[in-house]
């Protein structure tokens, strides 16, 4: 998968192209992403879910695992510009803030 965000901040909007054996599968908009991190767990699981159920009635059903073969899996994480990363950064000052004020 492919999101390629509007703005440099958690939260933004940006579009997403779906991949699969090197071709591309699917594309669409996402109009908002977390403004903050999740959990600590939350990753990228491949091949299997790690995390928690969205229903405890799946919940013996967990991890999820996929039956088929993962032949190969790449991340490419583009580098950003000093601006995108001093603006991500400031973003994620001001939540901790707001996050310790809340406490």
């Amino acid at each position: 998968m492919l999101f390629e965000a509007d703005e440099p901040k958690p939260g933004t909007s940006g579009n997403v192209t779906l991949w699969a054996n090197g071709e591309q599968i699917g594309e669409g908009r996402i109009e908002k992403t977390a403004p903050m991190m999740l959990t600590s767990y939350a990753g990228m699981d491949v091949s299997r879910d790690n995390g928690l159920v969205v229903d405890l009635a799946y919940e013996d059903k967990a991890p999820y695992p996929f039956t088929g073969t993962v032949k190969k899996v790449v991340f490419d994480l583009k580098p950003g510009t000093h601006d995108d990363n001093k603006a991500l950064h400031e973003q994620e000052s001001i939540h901790a803030v707001a996050h310790g004020v809340g406490a």
